[in-house]
């Protein structure tokens, strides 16, 4: 199912949110999404309108808020980027945990799947090798596959 139209990084939010409500109590309610988002009950109701009208959650009448499988995927590419980011600025550029998270949720919504896959690669290349290794960026590009005429991109 294809979405209908392209998601704000607020509506990820929104998402994300949904889904750790949902891992954490087994539910989501329109006060407990507004209080982690820090916004209105009206703000979170507008929202899963829009939410609903792309196929993202479903929501009884007053009542509970879950994601459908749709918003549990975008809700999940997310979070995988959000983790990827952290870990990279955490473990490899040595951020403190909050500047990390933080700048994470900043970049999360506008980094592509490539750069994402990149940098994953990129942090479990490090750890695999002695850091500063001569010849790193040509065997980094080798590890990641995209090696063209001996020259790395």
């Amino acid at each position: 199912m294809k979405l209908k139209t392209k998601i704000s990084s607020k509506m990820e939010d929104y998402l994300t949110t949904i889904h750790h409500l949902c891992e954490e109590d087994g539910v989501a309610r329109v006060k407990g999404i507004a209080e982690r988002l820090k916004v209105t009950n009206a703000s979170v109701v507008g929202a899963l309108k829009s939410l609903k009208r792309n196929g993202l959650v479903q929501q009884e009448r007053y009542g509970y808020v879950r994601l459908t499988e749709q918003g549990q995927r975008v809700a999940s590419s997310v979070i995988h980027r959000h983790e990827v980011l952290s870990n990279f600025f955490e473990g490899i550029l040595d951020l403190d945990s909050e500047t990390a998270g933080r700048d994470a949720c900043k970049i999360e919504h506008a980094v592509s799947p490539e750069t994402v896959r990149r940098l994953k690669a990129l942090s479990e290349f490090i750890e695999k090798r002695p850091k500063g290794a001569p010849g790193w960026k040509k065997e980094f590009s080798r590890f990641c596959g995209r090696i063209e005429d001996g020259k790395a991109k």
